[in-house]
């Protein structure tokens, strides 16, 4: 069966687990694709961000909020808080094209809003690229921001404790 629509998700909590999402039918009750494994979706919207989902017979209430772009979510269901990044397949294609030529001065910005909860790096370290830069804690969870190239940390924008909103500065490395 030919997909409608494919998406990728990645939860921050699992950063190198990414899940392949194929919507195979749409209607009133939908068949989606999760890594190959299928179920049958029926939900509606109750609100902005109140999503009553009925899954494999299982019925959730999930909230579920955009954080700006388009491409991150807080998705909180029965106290538990998940943050999860889900694009297209054309954008996955653009991200992969884009990581491939990264080079040459990188400005890390905060991507969510949140709190600086430790700054590894110092201006004048050299970095492997996927090394932890700092720890940005954003909805109850402790995001570890990585370096995306190998380089040396030229500017340190920011201290334990710092405030961040999306676009703040936090490092530059080249």
């Amino acid at each position: 069966m030919k997909a409608l629509a494919t998406y990728y998700a990645t939860l921050n909590d699992l950063p190198d687990t990414e899940f392949k999402v194929e919507i195979l039918e749409d209607g009133p009750i939908k068949k989606i694709s999760v890594n190959g494994r299928v179920y049958e979706v029926d939900y509606n919207v109750g609100g902005n961000t109140i999503h009553s989902i009925i899954m494999n017979h299982n019925s959730y209430n999930v909230q579920i909020t955009s954080l700006g772009n388009s491409a991150d979510y807080e998705i909180e269901n029965k106290g538990d808080y998940f943050l999860v990044n889900v694009v297209d397949e054309l954008k996955k294609m653009r991200m992969e094209h884009s990581k491939s030529g990264v080079i040459g001065r990188q400005v890390i910005t905060a991507q969510m809003p949140g709190v600086i909860l430790k700054v590894y790096v110092k201006p004048g370290e050299e970095v492997k690229a996927g090394a932890p830069l700092c720890v940005l804690v954003a909805m109850k969870m402790e995001n570890e921001i990585r370096s995306p190239i190998d380089g040396i940390v030229k500017e340190v924008y920011i201290k334990d404790n710092d405030k961040m909103t999306v676009g703040d500065k936090m490092f530059v490395v080249e």
